[in-house]
């Protein structure tokens, strides 16, 4: 099964499907899964759940909404040029049950990047973002160039 729903002949055959079943007056939306009614714009989107990515000749950023985990819960390593951000919270109570939530969300960053001016921030509204600034290119001073003759 495709993350991204269905594709245009799998959504022609849904809607004979759909046809059938308002003909019959039976209800569908207890037959189909959630997901099915994707519009075909958004089909391909998989939401901001995968992070806001920046990259700019200046830098190089990424944004994550890590709202339902605590600062203690984040982690956020870099091997080479791998960005891993991992979020984790063992199972809780709330008014529902109980819920356990993890995730790992990787990036590589470009070999612009310069790596040891890495940093991350956690706003009061739960995104994270991590920013590595690119390498400057060496600019030499400017000189004279002699012309020389013969």
């Amino acid at each position: 099964m495709s993350l991204i729903g269905y594709s245009p002949f799998d959504r022609s055959i849904l809607h004979a499907f759909d046809q059938m079943l308002n003909d019959y007056n039976l209800p569908q939306r207890s037959l189909l899964p959630y997901w099915r009614n994707i519009s075909d714009e958004n089909s391909l989107k998989l939401g901001s759940s995968l992070g806001e990515i920046e990259n700019t000749p200046e830098k190089f950023s990424v944004s994550v909404d890590v709202s339902h985990f605590k600062p203690d819960e984040i982690k956020v390593n870099l091997s080479g040029n791998e960005l891993t951000i991992e979020g984790n919270h063992e199972e809780k109570n709330d008014r529902h049950g109980t819920i356990q939530r993890s995730f790992v969300r990787k990036f590589v960053l470009p070999e612009d990047s310069n790596l040891e001016s890495l940093r991350s921030s956690l706003s009061d509204n739960g995104h994270l973002t991590i920013e590595a600034p690119k390498k400057t290119q060496t600019v030499t001073q400017s000189r004279t160039i002699p012309i020389t003759r013969g």
